[in-house]
């Protein structure tokens, strides 16, 4: 039994060293509930990597193919309370052609939880997301809202985010808003995951991801973009949390195949 189990957490150890060295320019994640805690300071690096993609895309002002295109952020959060947390990004792309570049700035983030964690039938909160982008990259700043709703149901949590976003400059700014959505499914199991110990906990999960377009006139499904990610977060310490998943696309406006790697670390004063 325990050879089993030293085979599993070196198997999973190593699908996430695969991940990250091959690390969307649109980065994936599901959130949840809970932002960071009062007082709580979290670092994360974000790495994606689409290694199959039939999908072109402007890159200051070059065409260039999303195969091979590697992205990074670099995200700084921190709790105000034990319900209200603000952040920071800074994003990177790297396609296969071309040279790293910023690309811009994700600012005046709120992530507000309401009431208090199990007293309603769905937990629901907040987040708020203004995004700058550098104008020779694209020319417009947007305004993304995202409603958190979770749930735990026996070892099962489920978050879903309804997810919309609006032009707030440039020559899309009479655009209307549109439509995404981000679902997950992890198997907590009393915060166990499939395996745990004392300094370690490994807990599986499935996510979709999906861009409707405009509310008012939604794109035909060929044209949208969705997304399935298998999933695996590892939980090391009480500090440290390494999410990672292939994504896989499931129409012809997606990238075909998309890693992606969120690597956090949490201070407390």
């Amino acid at each position: 039994m325990i050879i089993k189990k030293i085979s599993m957490v070196s198997v999973l150890i190593f699908i996430l060293l695969v991940s990250v060295q091959g690390l969307n320019a649109q980065f994936y994640k599901v959130y949840g509930y809970q932002p960071a805690e009062a007082g709580e300071i979290e670092f994360s690096l974000w790495n994606s990597y689409i290694p199959s993609s039939d999908i072109s895309y402007d890159f200051f002002g070059e065409e260039l193919s999303r195969q091979g295109l590697l992205a990074h952020s670099l995200e700084i959060e921190y709790g105000l309370s034990n319900k209200f947390g603000i952040a920071l990004y800074a994003d990177f792309e790297d396609p296969k052609g071309a040279n790293l570049k910023y690309v811009r700035t994700k600012a005046i983030m709120a992530h507000y939880a309401f009431f208090q964690k199990g007293s309603r039938p769905v937990d629901i909160a907040i987040y708020l997301e203004y995004i700058i982008n550098k104008k020779d990259y694209e020319e417009s700043e947007e305004l993304e809202m995202r409603l958190i709703l979770e749930k735990d149901i026996g070892p099962f949590r489920i978050d879903f985010n309804p997810i919309f976003e609006k032009k707030t400059s440039g020559p899309e700014v009479d655009e209307g808003v549109e439509l995404n959505y981000a679902f997950g499914l992890y198997y907590l199991n009393n915060e166990e995951g499939v395996y745990a110990t004392k300094n370690l906990m490994i807990q599986p999960g499935i996510e979709f991801y999906g861009s409707l377009g405009e509310i008012s006139d939604f794109k035909s499904f060929s044209n949208q973009k969705h997304y399935i990610f298998p999933t695996v977060d590892l939980f090391i310490g009480q500090r440290i949390h390494w999410h990672t998943g292939i994504g896989f696309g499931l129409t012809d406006a997606s990238d075909d195949i998309t890693f992606k790697s969120i690597l956090s670390v949490v201070l407390k004063f």
